[in-house]
């Protein structure tokens, strides 16, 4: 059961991602909702659910972009157990954490897959990474706190009815 709302959330974004309108780029590049939605679980849980989610993820992009599974499963296995180191090592509730975790996550992240598919012109490639940063830090912002927010809405409900 800890799983299936997470996995529910990521197909739900895999389906977002090839709808969302033009004018949403930034710098020629479009957020990518399934880090989004990777990262705030991840940030909100373990080393291991992040690595699990992780997985899922890759497997789902992997799916919905039809080449190189077997990059988008290792690069989103690793960003989600990092997203989960993260939350292990440096968690705090300021709000800039989710946003410069988003960041440096999907740096991280691009920065593997460009390893094993390497792109000629890295120039544009560098600049569609920057927009893909900025989106994914506003969303992981908007997401994380969402998701905490239910969160906590469901501690309340399950201590209201233990009383």
């Amino acid at each position: 059961m800890r799983y299936f709302w997470p996995i529910v959330t990521l197909i739900a974004a895999a389906g977002l991602q090839g709808n969302l309108p033009d004018f949403i780029s930034i710098w020629g590049a479009k957020p990518d909702l399934i880090i989004v939605v990777l990262i705030s679980y991840a940030l909100a849980a373990d080393p291991e659910f992040g690595a699990v989610l992780g997985f899922v993820a890759g497997l789902l992009q992997g799916r919905y972009v039809g080449l190189s599974m077997g990059s988008f499963i290792i690069t989103r296995t690793i960003t989600g157990f990092l997203s989960g180191l993260v939350t292990t090592r440096l968690f705090s509730e300021n709000p800039l954490v989710p946003a410069l975790s988003a960041v440096w996550l999907t740096v991280v992240c691009e920065v593997l897959f460009l390893l094993g598919n390497p792109q000629s012109d890295l120039i544009v490639v560098a600049r569609k990474i920057a927009g893909e940063c900025l989106g994914n830090a506003i969303l992981t912002l908007l997401v994380y706190f969402t998701l905490r927010n239910l969160d906590i809405r469901r501690k309340i409900k399950l201590a209201n009815a233990r009383l």
